[in-house]
This record gives structure tokens, C-alpha cells and sequence, in this order.
């Protein structure tokens, strides 16, 4: 099941997150990209207007489901193109559950300022 899953998935991702790396004495973090458009698949949450605060924001939960073999780390950045070629970006991720054999996964945010002009 865990070969045929990303055949239905349409979605294509791509996961950034930091590393640390050692300059001489120091240490320091980079920008790293984990996987660039990989299959996956956004589950949207709840999108209930009347929690929201604030009307300028386009907030709402999301999962990712994704294969077992990417390691995602908590706090990854992650940019979904899903099959109508939009684009979203999603922060504050958590760390991958693999639990499931087939796939894992990932809690995450979308957080961002409204942007859609009518």
C-alpha cells in the first residue's frame, strides 16, 4: 500500500528546514532543502469563519500525508502546489507521525495575510 498511495496523491511539495553547521569555533544554521516536488497530500482541518480574529488573515489547520521515507523535523517550512497548480505555504509543522505503514502524518499551519484580490 505505502507504493501505491503517492500514485493518488496530486499535490507536489516542497520541504525546507535548517541545519546546523560548524564555522571553525562557531555554530551556525543553514537553509536546507529536504525533499523539492515530492508527491503528497493536503487535508484540509477546520475553516470555521466564526473562530477567526481577524478578517486579514487566511489561517486554518492542515495535514500533510507523505511517505514514510522523508524525515520531516518539527518546524520545517513547507510549499504545496496542489493539482490546480496554487500555490500555499504552510509554517509551523510538526514533527512527522510515522506510525501508519503505508505513510505519515504532518500537523501544520497555513498563516498568512489575505492576498486574493476580487
Amino acid at each position: 500500500m505505502g507504493r501505491i498511495l503517492p500514485t493518488l496523491w496530486n499535490d507536489r511539495v516542497t520541504i525546507t528546514g535548517v541545519k546546523e553547521v560548524k564555522h571553525g569555533d562557531f555554530s551556525d544554521t543553514e537553509d536546507v532543502t529536504i525533499v523539492e516536488n515530492h508527491p503528497a497530500k493536503v487535508v484540509l482541518g477546520g475553516q470555521k469563519p466564526s473562530e477567526q480574529s481577524f478578517f486579514g488573515t487566511d489561517q486554518y489547520d492542515a495535514k500533510l500525508l507523505i511517505d514514510n521515507g522523508v524525515f520531516i523535523p518539527a518546524g520545517a517550512d513547507i510549499y504545496v502546489t496542489d493539482v490546480n497548480g496554487n500555490k500555499n505555504k504552510y509554517k509551523r509543522a510538526s514533527k512527522g507521525y510515522q506510525g501508519y505503514v503505508s505513510h505519515q502524518e504532518v500537523a501544520m499551519i497555513r498563516d498568512e495575510k489575505a492576498k486574493d484580490v476580487t
